[in-house]
């Protein structure tokens, strides 16, 4: 049996071990600068929520790559399929959750930028903290979520995807999504 070689640079991944994450263990309660340094591991955090939401409601999900500007692309039990941002915002502000509309970084050398129209469909807004999400089509580049708003989006978690959908100008019937029948047996 032949035996496949290490490509050069993937020996640093296994020889070293793992982060700890003794430094985020007191999520959400963490300092801005921790915060800004697992800023990754919060949005991924915040996509896979999203994954983990839209599945109970038998919606699959498909991962898109990094330097596309939709995150998801969510299958609908229809047969329709719409691209998902996904924002993610760790804990709120004066009462609500913040998030911006943008892409990019602010040390990357194209800098952040605004999306363009037609980048994606729907925006997933994850209050990570509280594990709840707001689906919306509302493109503009500043958004919030009450803290009063997080109850109902914890109660029925689909309730804001079905309006976001019907925003689209798809209806509720044609999508598909199963209705909310209670909580889990």
């Amino acid at each position: 049996m032949k035996k496949q070689p290490l490509l050069c640079g993937f020996e640093e991944l296994f020889s070293s071990p793992p982060t700890s994450t003794d430094d985020i263990r007191g999520f959400p309660d963490l300092s801005r600068n921790t915060m800004t340094r697992h800023a990754k591991w919060f949005g991924l955090a915040g996509e896979h929520l999203v994954d983990s939401i839209l599945l109970r409601f038998k919606i699959y999900t498909s991962h898109l790559p990094e330097m596309l500007p939709a995150d998801r692309i969510a299958h609908l039990p229809d047969g329709n399929n719409l691209r998902l941002q996904v924002k993610t915002c760790c804990r709120p502000r004066n009462g609500y959750f913040h998030f911006t509309l943008a892409k990019g970084y602010h040390r990357s050398p194209t800098g952040v930028k605004r999306y363009d129209d037609g980048d994606f469909d729907l925006v997933a807004l994850v209050a990570l903290s509280e594990n709840a999400i707001k689906f919306t089509a509302d493109k503009h580049q500043s958004q919030k979520v009450a803290l009063d708003e997080i109850h109902a989006l914890r109660a029925d978690p689909c309730r804001s995807l079905e309006r976001a959908i019907h925003d689209l100008g798809l209806t509720d019937d044609s999508t598909g999504i199963p209705a909310q029948t209670g909580g889990v047996q």
